[in-house]
């Protein structure tokens, strides 16, 4: 279910610089943050934290309410400023830009709760992916649309519908359909399958596997759903207040019948 179109950013049309296909800007790339540190006033929420995601990979982030899950994500997508550390896309470091500067950059963030906007239409919630390109043609944005419908045919028949009126799996489908159309090559999911029932839940995971193992996409990935996460990630990072207590392949962390019993609760 991710993006396919090529459009083109030369000339200042399509997407954002290096655009080019299935649900990337340029390829897959890696994610490395090393050493972070971040936090709310005087809390610190992130201490030190270092995971490193590999190019189109699945990186599942584990841990308990609180743990710093969701600040991590937030600080790579620029959502809350980060007091030291590096976030490394491709080994670019992105640390402290803007969040609109890090959309360009290439990290499409999709928050926790379905954030879609209930007073606009699917098309219209769709089109704010599209705000980090650059100025192109009405077709190229067209067609991206209609690539987007095909990988979500439910969106496709409520396309003129207000978001509110959407389901808790279609607003799912919209808003990670939204953070493909900005052509991400790294993909952030905090918590998809919340709130979702089972047979939803399962269609979001096969999303998840299918952009990354057929259009190459860097995913990271927050789940209170240990087991579920680590049954379709490559590595597993699990944290526990704001710290890295265990980071290996997810099979081995899912073997781990300790750290399962102290930090993911199965």
């Amino acid at each position: 279910m991710s993006s396919g179109a090529n459009s083109s950013g030369a000339n200042g049309s399509g997407p954002a610089a290096g655009a080019d296909s299935a649900g990337t800007a340029g390829g897959s790339a890696s994610l490395a943050v090393d050493g972070l540190v971040a936090g709310y006033g005087e809390v610190i929420a992130l201490d030190g934290v270092t995971v490193t995601a590999g190019a189109g990979s699945i990186t599942a982030v584990l841990g308990a309410n609180g743990a710093g899950k969701t600040t991590l994500l937030r600080a790579v997508s620029g959502l809350i400023k980060t007091r030291r550390g590096q976030i490394l896309l491709a080994d670019h470091d992105v640390a402290g830009r803007g969040p609109e500067q890090i959309v360009r950059a290439g990290i499409a963030h999709v928050p926790e709760g379905q954030g879609v906007i209930p007073e606009l239409t699917v098309e219209e919630n769709l089109r704010v992916g599209m705000m980090s390109w650059r100025r192109g043609q009405r077709a190229d944005r067209a067609a991206a649309l209609e690539e987007e419908y095909a990988r979500f045919k439910p969106l496709a028949d409520r396309r003129r519908k207000l978001a509110s009126t959407l389901s808790g799996g279609e607003r799912q489908m919209l808003v990670i359909a939204r953070a493909l159309l900005a052509r991400p090559r790294v993909l952030l999911l905090d918590e998809p399958s919340l709130g979702l029932a089972p047979r939803v839940m399962a269609q979001v995971m096969d999303l998840v596997v299918r952009l990354s193992r057929e259009h190459g996409l860097t995913i990271v990935l927050v789940e209170q759903n240990a087991r579920g996460a680590l049954a379709i990630a490559d590595h597993g990072v699990v944290l526990n207040l704001g710290r890295v207590v265990a980071s290996a392949d997810a099979a081995t962390l899912a073997a781990d019948v300790a750290l399962r019993h102290h930090y993911l609760g199965f």
